[in-house]
């Protein structure tokens, strides 16, 4: 029976299995979440095994979560730990959109809205490239490597649905 057959005592590891397993570990330490020396090098542990099963890109998220925020006492007590992450990659996913808008001159809400409603089914689809073309400032652009804004947003259309690709994997 396909799909019906399991191990006994398995676990599949992947990212929410890891910050249950934080989460459940964490202790209140002055109003800081901190973890033990033992349950760190676990969670390390499970990371390189998410890793190792083709989630390099979750797992190395996940190790920077960890590593910079949990071990570097940045996180307080009252707010859950997944949501503490799906916050910091949030965060993080902002400022690359912004440096990415400031490089090309596009609008920083636009490529926000953009990249969030990407579908990596349709990696060709760019939504709202409307909105991000009529909207491009070329003379505010850090990028003017094309010769006018023409250009620039031809450049733009091109190098847009990969770049998007790559943030939506990254902090999908």
């Amino acid at each position: 029976m396909v799909g019906r057959t399991k191990l006994a005592g398995t676990q599949v590891i992947d990212a929410n299995h890891i910050l249950g397993l934080i989460g459940s570990k964490v202790n209140d330490v002055n109003g800081i979440q901190t973890v033990d020396d033992e349950t760190l090098r676990i969670i390390h542990e499970q990371i390189q095994e998410l890793s190792d099963m083709g989630e390099d890109a979750k797992a190395n998220m996940l190790k920077e979560f960890v590593d910079t925020e949990l071990v570097q006492g940045n996180l307080e007590c009252g707010i859950n730990f997944d949501e503490a992450f799906n916050n910091w990659k949030l965060n993080k996913l902002t400022i690359e959109v912004d440096n990415l808008a400031r490089t090309w001159g596009l609008c920083r809400e636009w490529l926000l809205k953009s990249v969030n409603t990407f579908t990596t089914s349709k990696p060709s689809i760019v939504p709202y490239i409307e909105e991000l073309t009529k909207n491009v400032d070329y003379e505010k652009a850090i990028d003017k490597s094309a010769s006018d804004r023409l250009e620039h947003i031809m450049i733009i259309t091109s190098l847009l649905p990969e770049r998007i690709m790559t943030l939506k994997l990254k902090y999908e």
